[in-house]
């Protein structure tokens, strides 16, 4: 896994809490916490589908 894959996970899943925290908080659906791993999916996903030679 490359370093920058693994900045952008954590990032994404930071943001993601935060994000589930947030709005969790206003309407108090468990199906917020699904933000988590969809944020972590999306910092990622730069480097996931980046070419493979470069």
């Amino acid at each position: 896994m490359d370093p920058q894959m693994r900045f952008g996970l954590i990032i994404g899943g930071v943001v993601g809490a935060a994000l589930a925290a947030f709005f969790f908080m206003h309407n108090h659906f468990i199906w917020d916490v699904l933000l988590i791993p969809f944020g972590a999916l999306m910092g990622a996903a730069p480097w996931m589908l980046k070419p493979k030679n470069e």
